[in-house]
Protein backbone atom coordinates (compact mmCIF):
# COMPACT_ATOMS: atom_id res chain seq x y z
CA UNK A 1 0.00 0.00 0.00
CA UNK A 2 1.42 3.64 -1.07
CA UNK A 3 -1.26 5.87 0.41
CA UNK A 4 -0.84 7.35 3.74
CA UNK A 5 -4.04 6.52 5.09
CA UNK A 6 -4.87 2.79 5.93
CA UNK A 7 -8.16 1.11 4.45
CA UNK A 8 -8.62 -1.47 6.61
CA UNK A 9 -8.05 -1.04 10.92
CA UNK A 10 -8.13 -3.91 13.59
CA UNK A 11 -9.51 -2.77 16.86
CA UNK A 12 -9.62 -5.01 19.66
CA UNK A 13 -10.86 -5.25 21.72
CA UNK A 14 -14.08 -3.78 20.90
CA UNK A 15 -16.87 -4.06 23.96
CA UNK A 16 -15.55 -1.42 26.06
CA UNK A 17 -18.10 1.83 27.13
CA UNK A 18 -16.06 4.10 24.62
CA UNK A 19 -15.27 2.06 21.40
CA UNK A 20 -18.50 4.13 19.87
CA UNK A 21 -16.33 7.37 19.13
CA UNK A 22 -12.92 5.21 18.16
CA UNK A 23 -15.54 3.48 15.50
CA UNK A 24 -17.20 6.45 14.39
CA UNK A 25 -13.40 8.43 14.30
CA UNK A 26 -12.25 5.35 11.60
CA UNK A 27 -15.47 5.21 9.61
CA UNK A 28 -15.37 9.07 9.08
CA UNK A 29 -12.14 8.70 7.48
CA UNK A 30 -13.58 6.22 4.72
CA UNK A 31 -11.38 3.37 6.81
CA UNK A 32 -13.31 0.08 7.03
CA UNK A 33 -13.24 -1.43 10.74
CA UNK A 34 -12.76 -4.62 11.54
CA UNK A 35 -13.03 -5.41 15.58
CA UNK A 36 -12.42 -8.51 17.73
CA UNK A 37 -12.88 -9.30 21.24
CA UNK A 38 -13.41 -12.39 23.18
CA UNK A 39 -17.31 -11.77 23.81
CA UNK A 40 -19.80 -12.61 21.29
CA UNK A 41 -22.14 -10.09 22.46
CA UNK A 42 -19.92 -7.21 22.94
CA UNK A 43 -21.08 -3.56 21.85
CA UNK A 44 -19.04 -3.07 19.32
CA UNK A 45 -20.54 -6.06 17.12
CA UNK A 46 -22.85 -3.87 16.17
CA UNK A 47 -20.45 -1.00 15.39
CA UNK A 48 -17.51 -2.51 13.34
CA UNK A 49 -17.96 -3.50 9.61
CA UNK A 50 -16.73 -6.86 10.36
CA UNK A 51 -16.84 -8.72 13.65
CA UNK A 52 -14.77 -11.34 15.02
CA UNK A 53 -14.79 -13.78 18.56
CA UNK A 54 -11.39 -14.36 19.14
CA UNK A 55 -9.88 -16.51 22.29
CA UNK A 56 -8.85 -15.28 25.56
CA UNK A 57 -5.38 -14.10 25.33
CA UNK A 58 -4.15 -16.85 27.85
CA UNK A 59 -5.83 -19.19 24.97
CA UNK A 60 -3.54 -21.28 22.60
CA UNK A 61 -5.74 -20.57 19.96
CA UNK A 62 -5.66 -16.96 20.30
CA UNK A 63 -2.44 -16.15 18.47
CA UNK A 64 -3.36 -18.10 15.51
CA UNK A 65 -7.12 -16.41 15.60
CA UNK A 66 -5.72 -12.53 15.65
CA UNK A 67 -3.18 -13.54 12.30
CA UNK A 68 -5.86 -14.92 10.63
CA UNK A 69 -8.01 -12.47 10.91
CA UNK A 70 -5.32 -10.41 9.96
CA UNK A 71 -4.69 -12.23 6.82
CA UNK A 72 -8.18 -12.79 5.87
CA UNK A 73 -8.70 -9.52 5.83
CA UNK A 74 -5.44 -7.77 4.53
CA UNK A 75 -5.56 -5.37 7.69
CA UNK A 76 -3.08 -2.51 7.65
CA UNK A 77 -3.15 -1.34 11.07
CA UNK A 78 -3.88 -2.89 14.70
CA UNK A 79 -4.50 -0.92 17.35
CA UNK A 80 -5.26 -2.41 20.91
CA UNK A 81 -6.85 -1.07 23.93
CA UNK A 82 -5.88 -3.98 25.98
CA UNK A 83 -2.39 -3.87 28.28
CA UNK A 84 -2.05 -7.48 28.40
CA UNK A 85 -2.81 -8.07 24.73
CA UNK A 86 0.47 -5.35 24.36
CA UNK A 87 2.61 -6.98 26.30
CA UNK A 88 1.57 -10.46 24.47
CA UNK A 89 2.69 -9.39 21.01
CA UNK A 90 5.55 -7.79 22.57
CA UNK A 91 7.12 -10.93 23.74
CA UNK A 92 5.79 -12.48 20.70
CA UNK A 93 7.76 -9.72 18.83
CA UNK A 94 10.73 -9.64 20.45
CA UNK A 95 10.65 -13.63 20.67
CA UNK A 96 10.47 -13.74 17.00
CA UNK A 97 7.63 -15.40 16.67
CA UNK A 98 5.85 -12.57 14.24
CA UNK A 99 6.61 -12.74 10.61
CA UNK A 100 9.13 -9.28 9.86
CA UNK A 101 6.73 -8.33 7.25
CA UNK A 102 3.77 -8.15 9.83
CA UNK A 103 6.10 -5.67 12.04
CA UNK A 104 4.67 -2.36 10.77
CA UNK A 105 0.49 -3.66 10.99
CA UNK A 106 1.32 -4.14 15.01
CA UNK A 107 1.21 -0.39 15.93
CA UNK A 108 2.05 -0.93 19.23
CA UNK A 109 4.96 0.49 21.61
CA UNK A 110 7.14 -2.54 21.54
CA UNK A 111 10.50 -2.23 23.80
CA UNK A 112 12.67 -4.90 25.40
CA UNK A 113 11.35 -3.96 28.89
CA UNK A 114 7.91 -3.25 28.30
CA UNK A 115 7.20 -5.03 31.58
CA UNK A 116 8.73 -3.08 33.48
CA UNK A 117 6.06 -0.08 32.41
CA UNK A 118 3.38 -2.26 32.74
CA UNK A 119 3.88 -4.43 36.14
CA UNK A 120 2.68 -2.01 39.12
CA UNK A 121 5.29 -2.92 41.24
CA UNK A 122 8.46 -2.54 38.67
CA UNK A 123 6.99 0.76 37.55
CA UNK A 124 6.94 2.26 41.17
CA UNK A 125 10.93 0.75 41.45
CA UNK A 126 11.52 2.00 38.27
CA UNK A 127 9.78 5.62 38.89
CA UNK A 128 12.22 5.84 42.66
CA UNK A 129 15.08 4.89 40.99
CA UNK A 130 15.01 7.75 38.18
CA UNK A 131 13.85 10.58 40.89
CA UNK A 132 9.94 10.78 40.05
CA UNK A 133 7.14 11.93 42.92
CA UNK A 134 5.35 8.57 43.08
CA UNK A 135 3.06 6.86 45.61
CA UNK A 136 4.68 3.96 47.71
CA UNK A 137 4.07 0.74 46.19
CA UNK A 138 4.07 -2.57 48.24
CA UNK A 139 3.45 -6.24 46.88
CA UNK A 140 0.39 -7.63 48.49
CA UNK A 141 1.91 -10.57 50.28
CA UNK A 142 2.40 -12.04 53.65
CA UNK A 143 5.67 -9.84 54.31
CA UNK A 144 3.56 -7.01 54.02
CA UNK A 145 2.93 -6.08 58.07
CA UNK A 146 -0.76 -3.97 57.93
CA UNK A 147 1.34 -1.94 61.06
CA UNK A 148 3.28 -0.24 58.24
CA UNK A 149 0.89 0.85 55.98
CA UNK A 150 -0.42 4.13 55.36
CA UNK A 151 -3.50 4.74 55.21
CA UNK A 152 -6.23 5.42 53.19
CA UNK A 153 -3.90 3.08 50.71
CA UNK A 154 -5.24 0.89 47.77
CA UNK A 155 -5.22 -2.65 47.02
CA UNK A 156 -5.17 -3.45 42.95
CA UNK A 157 -3.95 -5.93 40.47
CA UNK A 158 -0.09 -5.29 40.15
CA UNK A 159 -1.37 -6.06 35.82
CA UNK A 160 -4.47 -4.36 34.76
CA UNK A 161 -6.29 -1.99 34.04
CA UNK A 162 -9.27 0.71 34.83
CA UNK A 163 -10.88 0.10 38.30
CA UNK A 164 -11.26 -3.74 38.08
CA UNK A 165 -10.60 -5.63 41.54
CA UNK A 166 -9.69 -2.02 43.14
CA UNK A 167 -10.71 -1.35 46.87
CA UNK A 168 -9.72 1.55 48.85
CA UNK A 169 -9.12 0.41 52.74
CA UNK A 170 -9.47 3.27 55.16
CA UNK A 171 -8.36 1.03 58.21
CA UNK A 172 -6.62 -2.49 59.18
CA UNK A 173 -9.76 -3.92 59.87
CA UNK A 174 -10.69 -3.59 55.74
CA UNK A 175 -6.88 -4.38 54.86
CA UNK A 176 -7.15 -7.86 56.94
CA UNK A 177 -10.50 -7.97 55.37
CA UNK A 178 -9.87 -7.59 51.43
CA UNK A 179 -6.45 -9.76 51.91
CA UNK A 180 -8.52 -12.13 53.34
CA UNK A 181 -10.98 -12.34 50.49
CA UNK A 182 -8.60 -12.22 47.79
CA UNK A 183 -6.48 -14.83 49.30
CA UNK A 184 -9.99 -17.23 49.54
CA UNK A 185 -10.24 -16.31 46.48
CA UNK A 186 -7.49 -16.68 44.45
CA UNK A 187 -4.76 -18.65 46.50
CA UNK A 188 -2.83 -15.94 47.25
CA UNK A 189 -2.39 -12.52 47.03
CA UNK A 190 1.28 -12.11 44.87
CA UNK A 191 -0.57 -10.61 41.77
CA UNK A 192 -1.93 -7.45 44.37
CA UNK A 193 0.01 -4.35 45.63
CA UNK A 194 -1.07 -2.10 48.07
CA UNK A 195 -0.61 1.85 47.16
CA UNK A 196 -0.96 4.96 49.14
CA UNK A 197 -4.10 6.64 47.88
CA UNK A 198 -3.54 10.20 47.59
CA UNK A 199 -6.34 12.92 47.69
CA UNK A 200 -5.76 15.55 45.17
CA UNK A 201 -7.30 16.19 41.53
CA UNK A 202 -6.33 13.48 38.90
CA UNK A 203 -5.17 14.09 35.35
CA UNK A 204 -4.64 11.39 32.41
CA UNK A 205 -1.58 13.32 29.55
CA UNK A 206 -2.22 11.70 26.51
CA UNK A 207 0.61 12.38 23.59
CA UNK A 208 2.50 11.20 21.01
CA UNK A 209 6.22 11.00 21.12
CA UNK A 210 9.66 10.06 18.92
CA UNK A 211 12.58 9.06 20.44
CA UNK A 212 11.70 10.48 23.83
CA UNK A 213 10.55 13.47 22.76
CA UNK A 214 6.93 14.48 22.61
CA UNK A 215 5.44 15.74 19.37
CA UNK A 216 1.67 16.12 20.82
CA UNK A 217 0.32 16.42 24.60
CA UNK A 218 -2.95 17.22 26.11
CA UNK A 219 -3.99 17.31 29.29
CA UNK A 220 -6.91 16.12 30.94
CA UNK A 221 -8.63 16.71 34.25
CA UNK A 222 -10.34 13.79 35.52
CA UNK A 223 -13.49 15.12 36.99
CA UNK A 224 -16.06 11.93 37.53
CA UNK A 225 -14.42 8.45 36.66
CA UNK A 226 -15.82 5.32 36.94
CA UNK A 227 -13.89 2.52 35.22
CA UNK A 228 -13.71 5.20 32.46
CA UNK A 229 -13.90 8.98 32.51
CA UNK A 230 -17.37 10.21 32.43
CA UNK A 231 -16.81 14.05 32.39
CA UNK A 232 -13.19 15.67 31.69
CA UNK A 233 -12.11 18.65 30.49
CA UNK A 234 -8.86 20.17 29.08
CA UNK A 235 -6.42 21.72 30.64
CA UNK A 236 -3.40 23.64 30.13
CA UNK A 237 -0.70 23.27 33.43
CA UNK A 238 2.68 24.03 32.35
CA UNK A 239 4.44 21.80 35.71
CA UNK A 240 2.65 18.97 34.21
CA UNK A 241 4.05 19.58 30.62
CA UNK A 242 7.59 19.94 31.74
CA UNK A 243 7.02 15.99 33.99
CA UNK A 244 5.67 14.19 31.55
CA UNK A 245 8.66 15.91 28.93
CA UNK A 246 11.32 14.44 31.70
CA UNK A 247 9.39 11.70 31.99
CA UNK A 248 9.46 10.66 28.13
CA UNK A 249 13.41 11.53 27.92
CA UNK A 250 14.45 9.93 30.83
CA UNK A 251 12.78 6.76 29.42
CA UNK A 252 13.18 7.22 25.66
CA UNK A 253 8.98 6.72 25.40
CA UNK A 254 7.95 6.31 21.97
CA UNK A 255 4.42 6.13 19.79
CA UNK A 256 1.12 7.05 21.31
CA UNK A 257 1.02 6.81 24.96
CA UNK A 258 -1.06 8.26 28.26
CA UNK A 259 0.38 8.74 31.88
CA UNK A 260 -1.96 9.52 35.24
CA UNK A 261 -0.30 12.01 37.41
CA UNK A 262 -1.90 12.96 40.53
CA UNK A 263 -1.82 16.85 41.99
CA UNK A 264 -1.96 16.66 45.83
CA UNK A 265 -0.72 19.82 48.21
CA UNK A 266 0.91 21.31 45.46
CA UNK A 267 3.16 18.24 44.00
CA UNK A 268 2.76 16.04 41.03
CA UNK A 269 2.80 12.59 41.42
CA UNK A 270 3.24 9.72 39.08
CA UNK A 271 0.43 7.11 39.15
CA UNK A 272 0.56 5.25 35.85
CA UNK A 273 1.28 4.89 32.69
CA UNK A 274 0.02 2.94 29.34
CA UNK A 275 1.62 2.26 26.17
CA UNK A 276 -1.80 2.56 24.14
CA UNK A 277 -4.17 4.88 23.74
CA UNK A 278 -6.77 6.28 26.43
CA UNK A 279 -9.43 5.07 26.69
CA UNK A 280 -10.80 8.86 26.03
CA UNK A 281 -8.35 9.86 23.94
CA UNK A 282 -11.49 11.27 21.67
CA UNK A 283 -11.95 13.78 23.90
CA UNK A 284 -8.33 14.85 22.84
CA UNK A 285 -9.20 14.47 19.10
CA UNK A 286 -11.91 16.84 19.46
CA UNK A 287 -10.17 19.32 21.46
CA UNK A 288 -7.77 19.82 17.86
CA UNK A 289 -5.38 17.42 18.78
CA UNK A 290 -5.36 14.28 16.16
CA UNK A 291 -3.49 11.66 18.17
CA UNK A 292 -4.43 8.29 16.07
CA UNK A 293 -3.17 10.45 13.18
CA UNK A 294 0.05 10.31 14.77
CA UNK A 295 -0.32 6.73 14.96
CA UNK A 296 -1.08 6.54 11.16
CA UNK A 297 1.50 8.83 9.99
CA UNK A 298 4.00 6.66 12.08
CA UNK A 299 2.25 3.48 10.30
CA UNK A 300 3.08 5.23 6.77
CA UNK A 301 6.41 6.81 7.92
CA UNK A 302 5.47 10.10 7.35
CA UNK A 303 6.32 13.31 9.05
CA UNK A 304 4.11 13.23 12.70
CA UNK A 305 1.87 16.40 12.44
CA UNK A 306 2.48 18.95 15.46
CA UNK A 307 -0.56 20.75 16.42
CA UNK A 308 -1.21 23.23 18.12
CA UNK A 309 -2.28 24.41 21.40
CA UNK A 310 -5.67 22.25 22.10
CA UNK A 311 -8.99 23.78 22.88
CA UNK A 312 -10.29 23.57 26.34
CA UNK A 313 -13.24 21.52 26.05
CA UNK A 314 -15.03 19.40 28.48
CA UNK A 315 -16.48 16.73 27.96
CA UNK A 316 -20.07 14.36 29.52
CA UNK A 317 -21.09 10.87 28.44
CA UNK A 318 -24.25 9.42 29.05
CA UNK A 319 -25.81 6.64 28.16
CA UNK A 320 -27.76 5.28 24.77
CA UNK A 321 -29.63 2.32 23.64
CA UNK A 322 -28.98 -0.13 21.10
CA UNK A 323 -31.38 -2.26 20.05
CA UNK A 324 -31.21 -5.67 18.12
CA UNK A 325 -32.95 -9.03 17.55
Amino acid sequence: MTSATPEKVLLSPVGGQTIHGIVKYFKGKGVEVIGVDRNPEAIGRHLVDKFFVVPDINDQGYMGSILKVIADNEVDLFISWLDAEIIFWNSKFYGLEIPNELRNIFNFNFREDLIKFCDKFMFYSLLCENGFNCPKVSLLDDTVNVKNVDFPAIIKPKMGQGSKNTHIIESEGTFKYFRGVLSSKLGNTEEFIVQKFLDGIEYTIDFFSTNGGIKNLVIRQRTEHRGVSLRGEIVYDSEIEALVNRFCSAFNINGLNNIQIVKSDGDLYVLDYNPRPSGTIILSINAGVDLLNNVIEQRYHKKITQYGQPKQLKMIRYLSELYYE
